[in-house]
């Protein structure tokens, strides 16, 4: 987005387009010597190749479209705006397939009674915006816009103004997940994650929600992906109770809590602390590891853990690393674990045969270390995995239903071992933020 464009810079490494600083970037050439002339050169293939297939597909919907926007994201999800006939449309795409359309409708094309006598029982003070209507492949709905004090939230219908409950649109599972429920090593985790003990909902602002923290029994500090703010999110009341600003814009992706200092990671590594006890005090750090997507981070004990999403830079793509640092000495970061993703795919193969999968991908984008047993919980969002390691050995792999978890990106234990997950909303805004509680049994 043009808005970081001062502040971050775009590499292809394996593939893959990453995010990163060019303080980071810079670290990176010295350490490993990298060339990015084949970086550009992939790039600029998948460019025409994902140009030329969404450009098919908008073709399909309207003959001569009047493109207003193209905006696409490092997985593969591509979204345009288009004028067709003096209409707005938007539609969204992802490995070559239509995923939605969605267009804008006049107020009387809408049963407005019905959805304003909704809206004064549940959203009081909330105003009617725009509303447009959605169509997916094998439903139609209704999507409407309200604001209040700034904040935009949207709300779904049926066509004939009743409640209506949206599912992720862009993803598919083939997990037989009742069998997964009876795996024996699914059930010595002493946790039912796919029956969560509370759900709650994120408003808009929280909709990215890339990381949580457990402040209180109540309240959980959030960060999301590119805003510089910390938010406290109240449990009890499900409602933001305040935010702290600590810089401007960035991708930030997790956040970790020693008493009143809160620990923010941004992707390229580089650390903010901000002290609550003085919040005019605000430092950074550049973490000196040789990544260009850190997304985990967790305290514990004096320690802070740090998990890598992607393998480093110029090493085995089948590995990915946990740091510690010593919370009072960040210029001194060491190894702590490697994670081997052979060894996780033949657990899989070995433990959950009625899976079928002999394969993952294990992106690490969040961690925390239970209370009570000190077991390491590493949590993948690419693929919705959880693997949990005693001293250092992998003990079991948990996979999460992408219906309740489709973002999964931060984790956070209470003391006594309950567990909160935290799942990102889609791009488009059909799914919602969440945070489950899930009990230990």
């Amino acid at each position: 987005m043009l808005r970081n464009a001062k502040r971050f810079i775009y590499v292809t490494v394996r593939g893959h387009k990453k995010k990163t600083t060019m303080k980071r970037l810079i670290f990176i050439l010295a350490s490993l010597q990298l060339t990015s002339c084949h970086a550009q050169t992939n790039e600029k293939k998948q460019f025409e190749t994902d140009s030329k297939d969404y450009l098919k597909i908008v073709y399909e919907q309207c003959s001569k479209p009047d493109i207003i926007e193209v905006e696409s994201t490092t997985d593969g999800y591509i979204e345009v705006e288009y004028l067709c006939d003096g209409k707005r449309y938007e539609i969204g795409i992802r490995n070559n397939t239509l995923l939605f359309s969605e267009h804008s409708v006049n107020l009387n094309e809408i049963p407005l009674d019905k959805i304003n006598r909704k809206l004064e029982k549940k959203y009081q003070g909330w105003t009617l915006d725009e509303v447009s209507q959605v169509k997916t492949n094998d439903t139609t709905f209704l999507k409407v816009e309200i604001l209040k004090d700034g904040i935009e939230q949207n709300l779904y219908f049926t066509n004939d103004g009743k409640w209506f409950k949206i599912k992720p649109i862009d993803i598919s599972s083939t997990l037989d997940f009742n069998a997964v429920e009876r795996n024996t090593m699914y059930k010595s985790a002493k946790y039912k994650f796919h029956k969560p003990d509370s759900v709650y909902e994120m408003p808009d602002l929280l909709k990215e929600v890339s990381g949580i923290a457990l402040s209180s029994e109540n309240i959980i500090y959030c960060i999301q992906d590119e805003i510089g703010s910390i938010f406290a999110y109240d449990l009890k009341k499900q409602e933001i109770s305040n935010s702290y600003r600590f810089t401007d814009i960035g991708d930030f992706e997790d956040l970790a809590i020693n008493k009143n200092i809160v620990y923010v990671l941004r992707s390229d590594g580089n650390l903010f602390v901000y002290d609550f006890k003085n919040k005019t005090k605000i430092s950074q750090t550049m973490l000196q590891i040789n990544s260009l997507n850190i997304e985990g981070i967790c305290f514990r004990d004096g320690y802070i853990y740090i998990a890598c999403k992607d393998a480093l830079v110029n090493h085995i793509d089948s590995k990915r690393m946990i740091y510690r640092v010593k919370a009072n000495k960040l210029d001194n970061i060491e190894p702590y674990l490697e994670i081997n993703i052979d060894d996780l795919s033949n657990f899989l193969t070995k433990n959950y045969p009625e899976i079928g999968i002999t394969k993952i991908l294990f992106n690490p984008s969040s961690i925390a270390i239970h209370p009570i047993t000190n077991e390491m919980y590493i949590l993948s969002a690419s693929d919705r995995f959880i693997a949990i390691y005693k001293d250092k050995q992998l003990i079991n792999i948990i996979p999460l239903s992408a219906e309740i978890y489709y973002k999964p990106e931060g984790m956070s234990f209470y003391e006594n071992g309950d567990l909160l997950i935290s799942s990102e909303g889609d791009k488009k805004g059909f799914v919602t933020g969440t945070i489950n509680l899930i009990k230990n049994e």
